[in-house]
């Protein structure tokens, strides 16, 4: 039995309980393809991805070299943490764009994404807490 047949089995169950309501249901898709993050991909190409992750290192190289090493000015605004679905997303793109590129460093970047993919994936999961369904009920 495959996880997503579990998960199905398990709100089947819910459902036939009275806990989860027909209406209320998500599709695995959807719940783990959000319209907002679809979109954002939708507008970006694999192009534009490389582009930035190409600039973000000249930057740091260049930042590096010069001596101001990752020092970040008081008053610049604060760019948000991308989420782990985003990164996951960004990282796919990549590996797509350079999954039949025979070039060395594409070859090198390819083992690193997916090197970090593992350790970003198994850091997540080890920050996991056990909770049960009912933790989300309030009782009135």
């Amino acid at each position: 039995m495959t996880a997503e047949d579990a998960l199905q089995c398990a709100l089947d169950d819910l459902e036939r309980t009275g806990v989860l309501q027909k209406k209320n249901r998500m599709d695995i898709n959807e719940l783990l393809n959000l319209p907002e993050e679809s979109q954002m991909m939708d507008d970006t190409t694999v192009k534009e991805i490389c582009w930035a992750v190409l600039a973000a290192h000249k930057a740091q190289e260049e930042g590096l070299i010069s001596g101001e090493g990752n020092d970040v000015e008081d008053d610049a605004p604060g760019e948000p943490v991308p989420t782990y679905s985003e990164i996951a997303q960004a990282m796919s793109i990549v590996a797509r764009g350079i999954e039949y590129d025979q070039d060395p460093a594409a070859c090198k970047l390819e083992v690193a994404l997916a090197s970090y993919g593992h350790q970003m994936w198994s850091a997540r999961s080890q920050a996991l807490t056990t909770t049960q369904i009912t933790n989300y009920f309030s009782h009135t």
